[in-house]
């Protein structure tokens, strides 16, 4: 926006009275003793260079006199012709303002700035606690990245958090991984203000070539070196003008140093121990190492500055540390693979239990059916027609009693299924005190062999539950045509046999 081309052609200005600027507004004012009367078409260039979404306002007004106000609105030649009147009254030695003021909007967490400058100042005016609890509010969307377009910034600087230049430009985001990160920060460390925020150390660790302000960009790199101390000590406090920490390591070291006098020369050193910890593998063995280890090479009295390649001598003792373990690991591994065939075996074993039961029930009542038919057909009751109600009936019972010994079966064998899934969960909590989650889950092959047992248990349980229904439903219509087709025959028979003459 070329507002000093605009203040300039009005005038020499006396000096300048606002300037400044935040994600909200922007008002720069400056105060002249004379000037001259600004063109119709000069006023509506400074209006048109605001963006679309934004409402910009020129006041002109004498000494603490009412103001005269131009928008870009229908009152425009009403409001150009008061600030005639309003220049025609002016009198030598009265101070003339002239003040710009833009009411900012934003859109998909992209902000505007007309000025740098103000940009910069503004960053400057927070200390590094209210500037953390700034980017962590309403005003931004955390689920995306936050772009900040400068009309006058040369070149872009771009973080996981912050895109800064000139214009919009796409970047990839990565956001999925932030909550987890957050979470394990907090979990393994103890911070008074960590688990407010919702930035994370690399927001505030700038790359590209974009020409930042030093001060402003020390502020930066200040916010984050204090939230990379915060996710690697062991408990550390933030207040407005003192950071304190406390390093338990291969030395015990608890300080408090003043936040402007921390030293950002060797961030890189902490960033690169940061991500190594928090990236991949066990956190808790590597911020174990980690807190030994810088114990030993944090320069005493200094302003939190590492002595030697702290990094690389990571790496090494780290190589070691998983060599000593190894045996400890495949020992892990071993045990948990043997469990896992111990699973298999508890599936096997109710499964085939379930099975089992059908089986012997579907038998028994086969059996007791068959021998039915074979009485009807070998012997001659007394009385026909009772033998048949009554032996309908008991296998009638037999058939209530198979149904409901199935419901049970089927009742006992989900009751297995429930209790086999949580004690799978329960195994595989208790190894995650000693392998992290990406382990526990390449050993048991990412749980391909449970989601089988449980798949195997499904299928045997709807296989027999069918042919088990099948079964009944099969002896159910026999036993219906056998009463119908015994009763119809003892009557006929009955009809057929002569009465004695005598009766």
């Amino acid at each position: 926006m070329r507002y000093h081309n605009f203040f300039n052609s009005i005038g020499t200005p006396d000096k300048i009275e606002i300037f400044e600027e935040d994600f909200n507004e922007f008002t720069i004012e400056y105060s002249y003793q004379t000037i001259l009367l600004p063109t119709e078409e000069t006023i509506k260039n400074i209006l048109a260079e605001v963006k679309n979404s934004d409402i910009c306002s020129v006041y002109l007004s004498i000494d603490q006199g009412e103001p005269v106000i131009i928008k870009d609105d229908n009152n425009f030649s009403s409001s150009f012709n008061d600030l005639n009147n309003l220049l025609s009254s002016h009198e030598e030695g009265e101070k003339i303002n002239v003040k710009i003021n833009i009411y900012k909007t934003s859109t998909n967490n992209q902000f505007h700035f007309y000025s740098k400058d103000c940009f910069f100042s503004y960053i400057k005016s927070f200390d590094s606690l209210s500037l953390a609890n700034f980017f962590s509010s309403s005003v931004f969307n955390h689920t995306t990245k936050i772009y900040i377009l400068i009309e006058d910034f040369v070149g872009i600087l771009n973080s996981s958090r912050f895109f800064i230049a000139v214009q919009y430009q796409a970047e990839e985001e990565d956001y999925d991984y932030r909550e987890k990160r957050n979470s394990n920060i907090i979990s393994n460390n103890h911070s008074s203000f960590f688990g407010k925020l919702k930035v994370l150390p690399e927001d505030f660790i700038f790359e590209g070539n974009g020409e930042m302000d030093l001060s402003t960009l020390k502020r930066f790199q200040r916010l984050g070196k204090i939230l990379l101390i915060s996710s690697i000590f062991d408990i550390t406090d933030l207040t407005k003008e003192n950071f304190y920490y406390k390093l338990n390591g291969y030395k015990s070291i608890s300080e408090s140093i003043e936040v402007n006098n921390i030293n950002t020369e060797n961030l890189d050193d902490f960033y690169n121990i940061y991500l190594w910890i928090y990236n991949s593998g066990n956190i808790l063995d590597k911020i174990g190492l980690a807190r030994n280890l810088i114990s030993l090479h944090l320069k005493k009295g200094s302003s939190l500055e590492l002595e030697g390649d702290v990094f690389e001598s990571l790496k090494s003792s780290y190589k070691i540390y998983e060599k000593q373990n190894v045996k400890q690991y495949i020992e892990v591994r071993n045990k948990m693979s043997d469990q896992i065939l111990d699973y298999g075996k508890r599936v096997a074993s109710f499964t085939d239990n379930f099975a089992n039961g059908f089986q012997k029930s579907a038998l028994s009542l086969v059996t007791f059916f068959s021998s039915l038919i074979v009485t009807r057909i070998l012997a001659t009751p007394k009385n026909n027609s009772d033998f048949i109600m009554y032996s309908t009936l008991i296998t009638l019972v037999f058939i209530g009693i198979t149904l409901v010994y199935m419901v049970i079966s089927r009742f006992e064998l989900t009751e297995q299924e429930g209790r086999f899934k949580k004690s799978y969960e329960d195994f595989k909590k208790r190894y995650t005190d000693l392998l992290t989650q990406e382990d526990i889950a390449r050993i048991l092959n990412n749980d391909e062999e449970h989601n089988s047992d449980l798949l195997y248990i499904k299928k045997k349980k709807k296989w027999y539950t069918t042919l088990w229904v099948v079964v009944l439903v099969l002896i159910l219509i026999s036993t219906i045509v056998y009463y119908i087709y015994g009763n119809s025959n003892t009557t006929l028979r009955e009809s057929l046999i002569p009465t004695p003459k005598f009766i």
